[in-house]
């Protein structure tokens, strides 16, 4: 009875639906929106949009940033942000809230500052991000092209970090990756009790502007070295006082240090410390494949020493150059339209080799006990022990030689036994991450030491460290390297002890 009740509603229900439908015959139509329905969905649209670009916040400070498009470089400029305001909105002082925002970070450095929340707004949908910071600084971030927060990388565009003390952001960039046309425009905020400020801050990449200076004199300059393995440089003396007379200033803090291209454009952008890296013609370049020698100048900015001022320091990428080699590459400083350009030559002869190798046949049943100690710390630093007398005596080779074969990969190191395939090593070659119990391991959580075998054309040593994290102090690792050159052979019994922290 009660299933026949239930068809009977359901078919009443079906019939007065066909019924309402009127005229109406194809009940599954599309609906075509009136003129009052699409006014009214363009108008919650519209309020929805307005939600996304608005900016939460009691105090809107917006700034400019034009930061020159580096290719290699961080640099940006510094953004001053109204201080004053900030500190009149939270009812503080500006010195209480430098000091809330310093107090950001992890060590705290001032006792009963205010409370001060740092935090950012994504630009996509104008959400709270309530992470005060993902650089360096205790206020900061990275920021992609849309203004979203971002990671150090491929995707990231710009950075701010806030210096309390001078009141600014330091708005950065991603190296190679800012373009003329695409600003970014991000949002940094703070909160204090229930107030909030947001400074938007856009950032315009900008291009470099040619260079139309004249060249108002000249000095050359001209240093020999030996080819090297190493970034070890020389100095080179100028003349300092000439360069300030010439370009008419009392100091070179106020100078561009240039360099000059292949096309023979000036290079703007510095690729070392206030000076360039050059390729093997001699034309501003990049530290990497192709690189011949640097250039660097530190008698700029705080804390200079003395004899720092009056110095070029001249340096090779290592093993790249030999003897017979030279080239000269221009270094300028450019200020009041005026430059002063300074030919450096820099000529290589070959080493000359103060040893003889040792007489007789490389010997393979030598023996070495070798036990490194050192305190325990976190800076990667390292022991050396010398080895120098008995490599040479085993290989019957100089100290230049074996340093040489070791640049080469015709010395060779082994760990536990030898193999018929070459070593592939996990530190600075040749050497090795050792774990616990002195095997192989690469760099990570199961590395505890490392030892590697270190050399110059005077010396020759094996050097050890431990990790910063994986290894505890007051560890020994033992394990048992054989180094191997010329057809001769050292077996070294090997110990690494880690001792207590160093204080």
């Amino acid at each position: 009875m009660k299933k026949i009740y239930f068809y009977l509603v359901c078919f009443a229900l079906l019939m007065s639906g066909l019924a309402g439908c009127g005229d109406n015959t194809d009940i599954w139509s599309e609906h075509i929106l009136t003129a009052e329905e699409i006014a009214e969905l363009a108008r919650q649209d519209s309020i929805k949009e307005a939600q996304k670009n608005s900016i939460n916040a009691d105090l809107i400070l917006e700034y400019d940033a034009e930061i020159t498009i580096l290719a290699n470089g961080y640099d940006g400029v510094y953004v001053y942000i109204d201080t004053v305001k900030i500190a009149d909105l939270f009812g503080i002082t500006p010195t209480q809230l430098a000091h809330g925002i310093a107090n950001m970070g992890s060590d705290k450095p001032y006792e009963d500052a205010p409370d001060i929340t740092g935090f950012c707004i994504e630009g996509t949908t104008h959400a709270d991000n309530m992470t005060n910071s993902n650089t360096n600084s205790y206020w900061g971030h990275w920021w992609d092209k849309d203004g979203n927060t971002a990671s150090w990388g491929d995707n990231a565009r710009v950075f701010a970090e806030y210096d309390a003390e001078g009141g600014y952001f330091n708005v950065g960039q991603m190296p190679g990756k800012l373009e003329v046309g695409k600003d970014v425009k991000f949002i940094e905020c703070l909160k204090y009790q229930e107030k909030r400020i947001a400074v938007v801050i856009t950032a315009k990449p900008k291009e470099k502007g040619q260079i139309s200076a004249t060249i108002v004199s000249t000095q050359d300059l001209t240093v020999t070295m030996n080819p090297r393995s190493t970034y070890d440089s020389d100095p080179i003396a100028f003349d300092r006082a000439k360069v300030l007379s010439d370009l008419g200033i009392s100091s070179l803090e106020d100078v561009q240090i240039i360099g000059v291209n292949s096309d023979g454009s000036y290079a703007q952008e510095t690729s070392a410390t206030n000076g360039f890296w050059y390729d093997l013609n001699g034309f501003a370049g990049s530290h990497g494949d192709g690189a011949g020698i640097y250039v660097e100048y530190y008698g700029l900015g705080d804390d200079v020493e003395e004899e720092d001022l009056d110095v070029l320091y001249v340096g090779q990428m290592p093993n790249a150059l030999e003897g017979g080699y030279s080239v000269t590459a221009k270094y300028g400083f450019l200020a009041n339209n005026k430059i002063v350009m300074l030919n450096i030559t820099v000529n290589i002869v070959a080493y000359e080799d103060p040893e003889t190798p040792p007489v007789g046949e490389p010997t393979t049943d030598k023996v070495l006990d070798v036990t490194i100690e050192k305190s325990w710390d976190d800076t990667f630093s390292n022991v050396q022990f010398d080895v120098k007398d008995v490599l040479r005596e085993a290989f019957k080779m100089t100290t230049y030689q074996i340093h040489k074969a070791r640049i080469s990969g015709d010395l060779k190191i082994y760990c536990g036994k030898v193999s018929e395939e070459d070593p592939t090593y996990t530190s600075d070659a040749p050497g090795y991450w050792l774990n616990a119990t002195g095997e192989v391991c690469s760099y990570g959580t199961e590395s505890v030491v490392f030892c590697c075998l270190g050399s110059s054309e005077t010396a020759l040593y094996l050097y050890a460290g431990n990790h910063p994290e994986s290894c505890l102090p007051n560890t020994a690792v033992a394990s048992k390297y054989i180094i191997s050159c010329n057809g001769g052979v050292v077996t070294v019994n090997l110990t690494v002890k880690v001792g207590a922290k160093a204080e």
